[in-house]
């Protein structure tokens, strides 16, 4: 049989083997790139997740206090409630009123003298707890 494919002269042979050498390199080149270029992607990622979730973490915190100002806001704009904060805010009493401290009189507090529980009461509270 005669063979139709051409012969390389060996200087076709090394250009031959150098370009696909160059090629595996270069494809070896790409794929680290990209493999890099992916890793920072995923960095990237995780710092906007994580940024992500403290400013929603912000954001719950920054509401919360809206609605406390917005409670308080309504509360000022009547007149009972002005005056409760006024009140609680620089201790404050309208004319006439006072305050009332109640004081125990010391020489009330006797002490009651019971007897000591039984044996079978001992025994029932150890064993039910009551």
């Amino acid at each position: 049989m005669r063979e139709f494919k051409k012969r390389r002269s060996r200087h076709g042979e090394y250009l031959y083997v150098g370009a696909r050498t160059l090629g595996v390199v270069a494809l070896f080149i790409i794929t680290i790139a990209a493999a890099r270029a992916a890793w920072g992607m995923y960095g990237k990622l995780a710092e906007a997740t994580q940024g992500q979730e403290e400013a929603q973490g912000q954001l719950a915190t920054l509401e919360g206090q809206k609605a406390s100002v917005t409670t308080s806001i309504h509360d000022l704009s009547s007149d009972r409630g002005l005056e409760s904060q006024v009140r609680e805010r620089y201790d404050l009493a309208r004319p006439g009123e006072g305050e009332i401290d109640i004081v125990e009189d010391s020489s009330s507090s006797a002490v009651s003298s019971t007897p000591p529980p039984s044996p079978w009461h001992r025994l029932i509270s150890a064993l039910f707890g009551w």
